[in-house]
């Protein structure tokens, strides 16, 4: 169930108007029909507002679709930074390895 229906599903269970809600939010009821359908983005601020006047925590909006987005961007971000230490990590042993050469060259040189 996407943001928008779940909007109307709640706001439907407290036998709240459209005209209702518009009046709360401050806007016509034609923007918040628009709402409803998902036809307009709703701005963080509006959000709050509406889960207030359903009496309901903002987090009851995330669908459990978007909170796995969210763990598996974490998990994307976890990842990648640990490619990007696993890459520093190469860099260094190829530092250590050209100073070892470097090292025994020099060396060889003096022989």
């Amino acid at each position: 169930m996407d943001l928008h229906h779940k909007i109307k599903i709640l706001r439907l269970s407290k036998n709240y108007t459209q005209n209702y809600m518009a009046d709360e939010l401050g806007i016509d009821s034609t923007n918040y029909s628009r709402l409803e359908r998902g036809e307009s983005k709703i701005p963080v601020e509006r959000l709050k507002k509406i889960a207030s006047i359903l009496e309901v925590d903002v987090n009851e909006f995330l669908t459990a679709e978007s909170k796995k987005e969210i763990k598996e961007l974490d998990h994307s971000l976890l990842l990648h930074g640990i490619l990007v230490e696993i890459r520093a990590i190469r860099l260094s042993l190829n530092l250590l390895e050209i100073n070892s050469i470097k090292s025994d060259l020099t060396k060889n040189s003096n022989n």
